[in-house]
């Protein structure tokens, strides 16, 4: 019975991620499709610069739902009596969760397998899960994108800090700041997935930036990807 109700929610959250919030916000808004503009990516970042803050905003709004839903959901249903001697860990189960849903939004089963990138929906997830970290990550976002003006770099660097960041932070609370952690090899190993994911989304970007042909971001301008 948990196996069947786990299988469920995971796999739930990963329709949830199908459901790309660019895609279906630019098209309610203006009733074009993100992925014929700008850098084609079913991206925030393309969002705001080919329509502008208003379908940007939708976007960040029904990604920040559709998190909302998976990770509370996902709490909610290990509250279960069923769930009550379960040897996991409500945290493990709610990343496991979050995994599925950027898979989804990376890969989704509606449009073909081609998604997003799954920044924001990862540092959403990131926020919910773990606000410690989300805010380590976004130091480093914010830093990197005001000093080079790429979006991409930011996202690379946070790619590649959200394990580091999770090791070093879950590893510290439990030794100097009375936290709770469990199963932290766990959970790298579930970080892991999530990273390779969005760090290979990023290879155009990759590839522009080593050939000086990335376009920077400005919250003035419009034209590119995320």
């Amino acid at each position: 019975m948990k196996a069947i109700i786990l299988a469920a929610v995971f796999i739930l959250s990963y329709i949830i991620g199908s459901l790309n919030s660019a895609i279906i916000c630019t098209y309610l808004i203006k009733r074009k499709d993100i992925r014929e503009y700008g850098s084609f990516n079913a991206g925030l970042t393309n969002v705001y610069r080919c329509f502008g803050p208003v379908a940007a905003a939708a976007t960040v709004a029904m990604d920040l739902m559709k998190c909302v839903i998976v990770v509370f959901g996902t709490r909610l249903v290990m509250r279960l009596p069923v769930f009550e001697d379960f040897g996991l860990d409500v945290l493990s189960v709610t990343m496991i969760s979050m995994l599925c849903v950027i898979v989804g939004h990376c890969y989704p089963v509606f449009y073909k397998f081609h998604g997003g990138k799954g920044i924001l929906l990862g540092a959403v997830c990131m926020l919910l899960t773990d606000p410690a970290v989300f805010l380590l990550e976004a130091i480093v976002f914010i830093v990197l994108v005001a000093s080079t003006k790429y979006i991409s770099v930011g996202s690379l660097a946070a790619c590649v800090g959200y394990p580091v960041f999770t090791l070093l932070w879950q590893n510290l609370s439990n030794a100097y700041f009375g936290g709770s952690y469990e199963n932290i090899g766990l959970h790298l190993l579930i970080i892991l997935p999530v990273f390779v994911i969005c760090y290979t989304r990023h290879f155009p970007n990759i590839r522009h930036l080593w050939e000086g042909t990335e376009k920077k971001f400005y919250f003035h301008k419009k034209g590119e990807d995320e």
